[in-house]
């Protein structure tokens, strides 16, 4: 175990956490009022109210939400093709299979750990209220799949003031550390 933390460890330099504690509001700032919809099984869901057995749930666009049943179907719907995944391919290299799927261009929100457990994944740049998705307070890990310096933030606070974490572009966090199942906003 100790030898795949390693290799994690390695691979996630460039993903430092900065806590940076910034207060104030943000951009189009997230709302607390309401949950989104999503599609799931043909049918129309309240995230807010349960993800009634969704296990990936993908925000396409603000208005184009839909949940997937396996997190390998929000792979394929995503676009997530391990073998041209460079950060898993240095971690297959290396033995250890510890990096999660995330599509390319993507933030990937998991619901434990190393990417375990439900999975919440974004590709635009606004921020989202994690409440609304029915995960607010429930990140424990991340990774931030877009390239060229576009990186991302977690936010203490649904107004997306409080505290607030800096998810490198192209780095994976297995764990959030002080700031396990505190976030309540995610800007993409």
């Amino acid at each position: 175990m100790r030898k795949i933390r390693t290799a994690v460890a390695g691979l996630t330099i460039g993903a430092a956490l900065a806590f940076t504690g910034l207060a104030g509001t943000a951009q189009a700032g997230p709302t607390a009022d309401q949950g989104v919809r999503a599609t799931f099984e043909n049918r129309s869901i309240d995230l807010a109210g349960g993800w009634q057995g969704a296990e990936a749930c993908a925000v396409f666009a603000q208005d184009d939400i839909r949940c997937y049943g396996t997190t390998e179907a929000a792979d394929r719907a995503s676009g997530y093709d391990r073998a041209a995944d460079p950060l898993a391919a240095r971690a297959d290299e290396r033995g250890a299979r510890a990096i999660p799927a995330c599509a390319n261009g993507w933030v990937c929100l998991y619901e434990h750990t190393n990417g375990g457990g439900r999975r919440l994944i974004f590709n635009d740049e606004y921020w989202h209220n994690l409440d609304n998705h029915g995960f607010n307070d429930q990140t424990s890990s991340w990774r931030n799949n877009q390239s060229g310096g576009d990186s991302a933030s977690l936010a203490q606070h649904t107004d997306a003031s409080g505290t607030r974490v800096t998810l490198s572009a192209n780095s994976y966090a297995s764990s959030l550390g002080s700031f396990d199942n505190k976030a309540s906003a995610v800007h993409g």
